[in-house]
């Protein structure tokens, strides 16, 4: 049988022809994609990276500390009994040849109408001198018209420059006219304006603290300002001191008063707090604002709404320098919920009340009410501190933080005598 050969199909694969047109438009739509994803990959490192960087490395805020103000000890404390009389014939001697050299000048010198002038002049220039550590504080707020349109409002405050905490400028203003604003500005010096938020404050006294940035202040700025110098507004010597009222005392940001400190007795007892009130001769427009500074620039007394009057009264700031230094590192502040006063030394002597802070009022639903705290009751001691009177009440609230769980000692009239009562307090946060 005949062997036949068989073929099979032969099959030659040939290469797809290259889509020249196809393949471009794929190198262009990688190109693009590659773009975008390099954009959003930069774009989202910028936005992370300082979150990032300030998780890793946070910027240190330095802790506001004002010193501790140490009274003068007067010559007088330090004299023997041996060296007073010979002390008093110098100090007439003395007191005799000044007599007589003030008799010359004054014979020789006449202060006339343009010493007066000059005098004002001096004075004028100190209070614009002073200014650099002055700002204003602008509150803007959205309000409704009758036809319901809606427009920007905006108020002013003068506004102290209190503090650098390394990252922020801090600013002491009363904001109590500001209750509806929603953004806030300074404005410096040299005109510089920055926005601002509120740090922490107090709803008593309106007195606030509001934060900058110092990364949004210019640098010719920070040239120009400076922090403010404090001085003691506790010692009884201030009484006539001549003062210079700088910021807005006539309702007006860069007037100026002129005057002396009357009388630093005054008292302003509101629920835990009480502070010292300087009061002078000077007359202020309406909303004063600012400080009170002496004739070597030092701020005695801070001007609030919440203590306005006429004559013009201010906090006196040795009394407030806790208060703000917790404003200002935004430290959570104590709240029993105690109004109160001093026992007087006639209360003490006639009715044998014992001395400490009488209770006057007890705010309803606050802890003290809680706790059982009643009107008439005088509290002598709170954990370990001895209560004399409703300043040191204050103290002692100011040193403590919300939560803390304190013994209150009260002496409680029971209609014959008093009688001491223990009771246990836990503080809230004060708003």
């Amino acid at each position: 049988m005949e062997e036949k050969d068989y073929e099979f199909v032969h099959e030659t694969i040939k290469k797809k022809p290259v889509n020249k047109k196809k393949l471009l438009r794929r190198t262009v739509l990688t190109a693009a994609l590659a773009v975008v994803f390099g954009l959003v990959a930069c774009i989202t490192f910028l936005l992370i990276e300082p979150v990032i960087n300030n998780v890793l490395n946070p910027e240190k805020i330095s802790k506001v500390e004002f010193p501790e103000e140490k009274k003068e000890v007067k010559p007088q404390e330090l004299l023997t009994e041996e060296s007073v009389a010979q002390q008093e014939v110098q100090r007439q001697e003395a007191a005799v040849e000044e007599a007589k050299e003030e008799a010359i000048q004054s014979a020789t010198t006449a202060f006339g109408i343009d010493q007066y002038e000059e005098l004002y002049q001096d004075l004028y220039a100190y209070a614009q001198d002073s200014m650099d550590f002055m700002v204003s504080v602008i509150g803007i707020s959205e309000m409704q018209d009758w036809l319901q349109g809606t427009f920007e409002n905006e108020n002013m405050t003068a506004g102290l420059i209190l503090a650098d905490n390394t990252a922020e400028l801090l600013i002491l203003a009363d904001t109590g006219s500001m209750e509806n604003a929603s953004q806030y500005y300074v404005r410096f010096c040299d005109k510089q304006m920055t926005e601002a938020h509120i740090k922490q404050k107090d709803s008593q006294t309106g007195l606030t603290i509001l934060a900058v940035s110092k990364d949004d202040i210019h640098s010719a700025t920070m040239e120009e300002i400076r922090i403010a110098e404090l001085g003691i507004s506790g010692d009884d010597a201030i009484v006539g001191q001549p003062v210079i009222a700088i910021g807005a005392p006539q309702g007006t940001y860069g007037s100026v008063s002129y005057g002396m400190i009357t009388a630093n007795k005054g008292r302003l007892n509101l629920t835990d707090a009480s502070y010292n009130l300087l009061t002078t001769d000077l007359n202020t427009g309406t909303a004063p604002s600012g400080v009170l500074i002496n004739l070597e620039g030092k701020v005695l007394g801070v001007m609030a709404g919440s203590v306005s009057g006429q004559p013009l009264t201010v906090f006196g700031i040795s009394d407030i320098k806790t208060l703000i230094a917790k404003l200002s590192n935004n430290e959570k502040r104590a709240y029993f919920g105690i109004k109160g006063v001093d026992v007087t030394d006639d209360a003490h002597k006639e009715m044998d009340v014992p001395y400490g802070a009488y209770v006057t009022e007890v705010v309803s639903q606050s802890p003290a009410m809680r706790a059982g705290v009643s009107n008439g009751d005088i509290i002598i001691k709170i954990g370990d501190h001895l209560i004399s009177s409703y300043k040191e009440y204050r103290a002692v609230i100011l040193s403590l933080s919300p939560q803390n769980v304190v013994e209150m000692t009260v002496m409680r009239f029971d209609g014959t005598e008093y009688k001491e009562v223990i009771l246990e307090i836990t503080a809230e946060e004060a708003e």
